[in-house]
């Protein structure tokens, strides 16, 4: 499993990957991940309310090279498409019409009903294995950028458009004589202000999985994210001609919160030594600032070398 900071798509502005899970994968290997998210209501502390929904699918291309038994490199890219299905409306984000005096720099309307998408940001990073054993800790650093103008506005956007340096640790624990592994990551995401707003974040994982057999083993895992200084809608952005009608309103995707907590289950499958799959389903059980999870599954292959 490859759990290390691979930060790409996007739902809502926030990973559909992050969202769900961060695999660690200790062998050299190539993982291709298929993800399908379908969002709901927008919670925050002072209201939740109906913004239409989104659906999103994405393709994920990861891989993990070792340069020798210790350090190791990392890399993923992801391509998404995503749709806002709005029935009432209030959900639309529309450049043209939501501002009077401000006119802002990107016009593109994607708040459609149509898909709109494209590839996203590139992870790479480097990871080394400071323990190994029954218990086995890697930290880890990544840095993650934008590889197209995808465009920061609306319900559908499939990204933040920013760059961010990560910092974390994996940690995986499997007691002697036992078939459960336990597993955890902690990550801290330095990203660059926006409009002056610290938007660092925390990132963490935990999982516990038990092998049925030595092969083939069910999961169960909650995903966390915590950004502590980011902004708070409405509070945040009204007055509207205060507070919204300028560049903090056409960046408030980019601003608020989105923190959250994702319950999920899967499962992993080895085919053989070089072979395997992975299933998961996972939805948000906490929000805040953010268009929740009700539904959605990832399918990943996994080739070792």
């Amino acid at each position: 499993m490859f759990r290390v900071a691979l930060a790409s798509v996007f739902l809502t502005v926030m990973s559909v990957t992050e969202a769900q899970e961060r695999k660690a994968e200790f062998d050299d290997s190539i993982r291709l991940d298929y993800y399908y998210v379908h969002t709901a209501d927008f919670t925050s502390d002072t209201l939740t309310f109906d913004s239409g929904t989104t659906d999103s699918h994405a393709i994920q291309l990861s891989g993990v090279f070792s340069l020798n038994e210790k350090w190791q490199l990392f890399a993923g890219i992801a391509y998404v498409q995503k749709r806002l299905v709005d029935p009432i409306g209030f959900g639309t984000h529309n450049p043209r019409l939501d501002f009077w005096e401000y006119t802002p720099p990107d016009l593109r309307f994607i708040d459609d009903g149509d898909y709109h998408g494209g590839l996203q940001d590139f992870t790479f990073g480097v990871r080394y294995l400071a323990l190994d054993g029954p218990l086995r800790i890697s930290p880890y650093i990544s840095y993650g950028t934008p590889v197209s103008d995808y465009p920061i506005y609306g319900a559908a956007v499939i990204g933040k458009g920013l760059n961010e340096l990560h910092l974390g640790a994996s940690l995986d624990f499997t007691p002697y004589f036992s078939d459960w592994t336990f597993q955890a990551d902690i990550s801290y995401a330095i990203s660059e202000k926006v409009v002056g707003v610290d938007l660092n974040y925390w990132l963490m994982y935990l999982s516990a999985s038990y092998y049925v057999t030595p092969r083939f083993a069910p999961r169960i895992f909650l995903t966390s994210r915590i950004a502590p200084n980011a902004l708070s809608y409405p509070e945040d952005f009204e007055p509207y001609e205060e507070r919204y009608d300028n560049e903090n309103g056409w960046r408030h995707d980019q601003t608020i919160k989105h923190e959250y907590i994702n319950a999920g289950i899967g499962f992993d499958y080895n085919f053989s030594e070089l072979y395997g799959i992975s299933a998961t389903y996972y939805r948000t059980i906490e929000a805040e600032n953010l268009l929740e999870i009700d539904k959605a599954f990832n399918v990943g292959f996994t080739r070792r070398f």
